[in-house]
C-alpha cells in the first residue's frame, strides 16, 4: 500500500490485488502486534506520509537472553497492530490509499497463471508465508511459528517481552507484545526442531504471567536467504517489495519499519530502475552481515555461556547492539535500545 500511495501521487493509475476478502492480510497471522524501532520524522520525509497515529510508544521492553535479563529504555521503541482492526496499520494505510484514489480488488490470489500474465513492472509485495518465494525460485529457508492473540486490557501496556535463550530451544526467538486492548504472542522454531517441549514450556511461562491464549495457530513460513529487488518472469521484470524481497531484518525480526521503506523503493523503481536499485542497495548494503550473524548465532558452541558474556554491563553491550541496529533497513533513532539495567 505504501508503493500504491506513492505511485498514485506520481500520476499512475494503481490497482492493488489482495488475496484475502478484506484488508488485513492472512487470518492465520492476524490480528498481531509488532514492535519496531522507528524515527517518525525521517520515515515521513521518505515515504511521504505520517504513520505515527497508529503506533504506541512502549512503557517497558525486557529481553531474556539466556541467564541475563536485560531491561531496555523503551523510548523510541513502538508497537503497532496488524490486521483488519480499525486501529491497525493496515487499516490506516488502506484509508490513505483510498483517499488518493488507489483501486482495490479483493479475493484475488496470485496464482501461477496470474504470475505468468501480470504486466511488466508490476509490484509483488507479499509476506514470506505466502509460499510465493518458491514459485518465483527465490532461495528461502523454511521455519514454523505459533501465533496466539486475545483481546485483553492490561495496566502495564504497551509492553514487549522477548526471549532469546535455551528456554525456547536456543535457535530462534519468542515475544509477547500488548497494546491497550490486544495481547499477541509468537514463538519461532527451526523447521527441523523437536519443538513440542519448548512450546509447552513457553505456554507455562505465559500462564505464570496471567496470559493464556484460547487458540494457537501453526504457520509454516519462510525467510529469503538473500535480497532481490527485481525478478525476471517469462521475459518480464517484476519488482519485489517487503519480506519476499529479503528487505527484512533476519536477526532481530523487525519488519514493519523495513516494509514501509521497501514500498517506497518499489514505487521509485517503477519510475526509474536506476534510482530504485540505488536506493535498494543503500538500505540493504549491510544486511549481508545480519544474514551471516543469524547463521553464526545458530551454530555458536556453548551459547548459554558465550552469549551472556556479551551482556556483562550496559556499556559493553551497547556498541554490539548499535552496530547491528545500523544494518536494519529503515529509519531507527540513534538512541534506540539504550540498556537501563542488566540482571
Amino acid at each position: 500500500m505504501t508503493a500504491a500511495i506513492n505511485l498514485v501521487k506520481s500520476g499512475y493509475e494503481v490497482t492493488v490485488y489482495e488475496k484475502e476478502e478484506k484488508i488485513g492480510g492472512l487470518g492465520l497471522c492476524t490480528p498481531s502486534v509488532h514492535m519496531t524501532p522507528l524515527d517518525f520524522e525521517k520515515m515521513k520525509d521518505y515515504i511521504g506520509f505520517d504513520v505515527k497515529p497508529c503506533f504506541l510508544e512502549l512503557k517497558r521492553f525486557t529481553a531474556y537472553i539466556y541467564s541475563k535479563i536485560v531491561h531496555f529504555n523503551p523510548k523510541y521503541l513502538f508497537l503497532t497492530e496488524r490486521g483488519f482492526q480499525k486501529n491497525s496499520l493496515d487499516s490506516y494505510l488502506f484509508k490513505l490509499a483510498q483517499n488518493v484514489g488507489v483501486h482495490f480488488e479483493f479475493s484475488h490470489p496470485l496464482t501461477s497463471s496470474m504470475i505468468n500474465s501480470i504486466p511488466n513492472n508490476s509490484i509483488i509485495a507479499v509476506g514470506t508465508y505466502s509460499g510465493l518465494g518458491r514459485q518465483l525460485n527465490l532461495r528461502c529457508i523454511p521455519f514454523v511459528h505459533f501465533d496466539g492473540y486475545r483481546e485483553m486490557q492490561r495496566n502495564d501496556a504497551p509492553f514487549c517481552v522477548a526471549y532469546f535463550d535455551s528456554f525456547i530451544g536456543g535457535y530462534r526467538y519468542a515475544y509477547i507484545a500488548a497494546t491497550d486492548h490486544l495481547v499477541f504472542s509468537e514463538i519461532d522454531f527451526d523447521v527441523h526442531q523437536s519443538y513440542k517441549k519448548y512450546f509447552t514450556r513457553f505456554k507455562k511461562q505465559l500462564k505464570e504471567m496471567n496470559l493464556e491464549f484460547p487458540n494457537w495457530l501453526l504457520v509454516k513460513d519462510y525467510y529469503p536467504k538473500q535480497v532481490a529487488l527485481l525478478k525476471k518472469i517469462h521475459g518480464k521484470t517484476v519488482v519485489l517489495a517487503g519480506a519476499i524481497s529479503g528487505f527484512h531484518d533476519p536477526f532481530f525480526g523487525f519488519g514493519v519499519n523495513s516494509a514501509l521503506v521497501s514500498g517506497k523503493i518499489a514505487a521509485m523503481t517503477v519510475d526509474s530502475k536506476k534510482r530504485g536499485i540505488q536506493e535498494f542497495h543503500r538500505f540493504t548494503s549491510e544486511l549481508g552481515g545480519l544474514f551471516i550473524l543469524s547463521k553464526l548465532y545458530n551454530h555458536i558452541p556453548l551459547r548459554h555461556i558465550v552469549i551472556p558474556r556479551l551482556f556483562r554491563t550496559a556499556t559493553t553491550s551497547i556498541p554490539l547492539i548499535g552496530k547491528n541496529l545500523r544494518c536494519i533497513p529503515g529509519f531507527t533513532h540513534e538512541d534506540c535500545f539504550r540498556i537501563l539495567t542488566i540482571e
